[in-house]
């Protein structure tokens, strides 16, 4: 039942994620991806991509949330889904988990769009290349996805989408800035490191975003356990 609840609250929003994968890479198209050269920008742009499906699709945490809009304040069904004869530790792994696996779709749409529409990628990366691909920026948007998902334990909805595009900003300008092998640069495994350019995988990073995803879990799992709402 609460699989089905998390998927009628956020339904709206995947489609208008996969929308938005679809146009992204009918642009693409449009610009005539045809060189390596611009298979670099295209793989470049992907943690766009990944930090919108992300911002979009995490959920509101263990609340309740309007199916088409964001919006401030507490939805008025809120009180009843928390009232259930359940811990708030199935409410948020729940929600947490359905976004996780909707993010995925939304990756898993980008990587074959990119496999069927560009035979420049086909001419300079192999099938398992590509499944490789995919699974990295999987691994390495889970850290990004566990950090709405704790967003949402405290912030409205309206502002956790706000705040994920903000420590999305915030992360990528550090990685820019700080010093630090690139061994672990999760933004780096997601372009010019990832399976397409770099033809090998970024152990190092996936390890790092899925520590990551871990943390933000237990500390949002604290926070909904000790939360008065």
């Amino acid at each position: 039942m609460f699989w089905y609840k998390g998927w009628l609250e956020t339904r709206f929003r995947f489609f208008f994620a996969l929308g938005f994968t679809v146009f992204f890479l009918a642009s693409a198209y449009g610009y005539g991806l045809k060189t390596a050269a611009a298979l670099r920008v295209v793989v470049g742009t992907a943690t766009v991509l990944v930090a919108m499906l992300c911002g979009q699709l995490a959920g509101a945490g263990i609340v309740t949330q309007p199916a088409v809009q964001a919006t401030a304040g507490l939805h008025g069904s809120t009180m009843f889904t928390l009232s259930l004869p359940v811990s708030r530790l199935r409410l948020l792994a729940v929600r947490a988990s359905l976004g996780w696996l909707e993010v995925v779709g939304g990756i898993a749409l980008y990587c074959g769009g990119m496999w069927v529409l560009f035979p420049v990628v086909r001419a300079t990366a192999s099938g398992a290349e590509m499944l490789e691909y995919a699974g990295v920026l999987i691994g390495c948007a889970s850290g990004m996805h566990f950090i709405s998902v704790l967003l949402a334990t405290f912030l409205d909805d309206l502002w956790r989408m706000y705040g994920t595009m903000i420590a999305f900003a915030a992360l990528w300008w550090a990685s820019k800035r700080v010093a630090m092998p690139d061994s672990v640069n999760v933004f780096r495994a997601m372009s010019e490191g990832s399976p397409l350019l770099a033809h090998s995988i970024p152990w190092a990073a996936m390890a790092v975003s899925l520590g990551l995803a871990a943390a933000l879990f237990l500390a949002s799992l604290r926070i909904v356990q000790e939360r008065e709402y």
